[in-house]
């Protein structure tokens, strides 16, 4: 005995491939509004016969007719009636979604998540976040300033500045900008203890340390067009860039920062650049994200407002 459409229970209804099939959904609707596949067919830009054939999988997928037909016009049946509100309903939905999702990837709006180096974050990022809201009045910011290497997923981050030689191929990376470094001293701490002239040198030297960026007892150095590394020593370790920079001020060693962090005191004279020969040019900063910004206007609007911060350090 044919089950009647009103006797499906949910999961039969689930089940059935024809509830999968939007399309044959949407065909049928138009079909009940307006009266006529030949019209359906004209709308949609395909033969009656198409549209007929849509009716059919959909009235032999749930066991019922759906329409009378006559010659001149088509008569909707009971369970045409009611397969006709249920479809309204879904589909409404899924138009209300598509509208939706729609918004988000052409205009900016909802809450951005960033994390940024701290000292590199408030220099270049920090005095331009206000300006990105003003620009973006339905776009809301939740930035992260830390030294720390937040895990994307987890954290649920939409975008993070990163200072690497690489990136990992499972993340999206868009380079924004050389991350130039330099050696250097006071003149005062060269005199006293000379200049080095060769990587190897500077193991006789007080090094100065910027920890989380590298490892603590090895510099990285160009020799013979390879980077490689050169093993120091120092009595002086910190997380934090501008302590590094106080304690090289202070004539206590050689350090090797960022070149925009001290580039005032090799302009001025308090510090002078040593081995720049030997400088790897391998370090970039990185907008890394996990999906492609062109997908999502908030994306895209972050990305372009950080190659904008950094577009003074090309």
């Amino acid at each position: 005995m044919t089950k009647h459409y009103t006797e499906l229970n949910e999961s039969q209804l689930i089940e059935s491939a024809i509830f999968k099939d939007f399309t044959s959904l949407r065909i049928f609707v138009r079909s009940v509004e307006t009266g006529s596949f030949s019209e359906v067919a004209r709308r949609i830009g395909v033969t009656p016969a198409m549209v007929s054939k849509r009716i059919a999988f959909v009235e032999k997928s749930i066991g019922q007719r759906l329409f009378n037909r006559d010659t001149r016009r088509l008569m909707v049946t009971e369970a045409g009636e009611r397969l006709y509100d249920h479809c309204m309903r879904a589909l409404k939905e899924l138009d209300e979604a598509a509208e939706e999702l729609s918004a988000l990837k052409d205009e900016p709006s909802g809450c951005l998540r960033m994390t940024v180096p701290a000292m590199l974050g408030r220099e270049f990022i920090a005095p331009k976040l206000p300006r990105l809201l003003v620009e973006n009045p339905k776009l809301t910011l939740d930035v992260n300033f830390s030294m720390a290497t937040i895990d994307l997923y987890a954290a649920r981050v939409d975008l993070a500045v990163r200072i690497a030689d690489s990136i990992d191929p499972g993340l999206i990376a868009v380079r924004l900008a050389p991350y130039r470094r330099v050696f250097c001293a006071t003149p005062a701490y060269l005199e006293k203890r000379g200049v080095p002239n060769e990587p190897a040198d500077l193991r006789a030297h007080n090094c100065l340390v910027t920890s989380g960026s590298t490892v603590n007892t090895r510099w990285p150095v160009l020799v013979d067009g390879q980077v490689t590394q050169v093993h120091i020593q120092g009595n002086f370790v910190a997380d934090h860039g501008l302590a590094v920079r106080y304690a090289c001020l202070e004539g206590l060693g050689i350090m090797m920062g960022a070149r925009w962090m001290v580039e005032k005191d090799l302009q001025e004279g308090r510090l002078t650049e040593v081995l720049s020969d030997y400088l790897p040019h391998n370090r970039a900063v990185y907008a890394v994200l996990l999906n492609r910004s062109d997908e999502s206007a908030k994306l895209k609007v972050g990305v372009d407002f950080l190659k904008r911060c950094f577009a003074e350090m090309n």
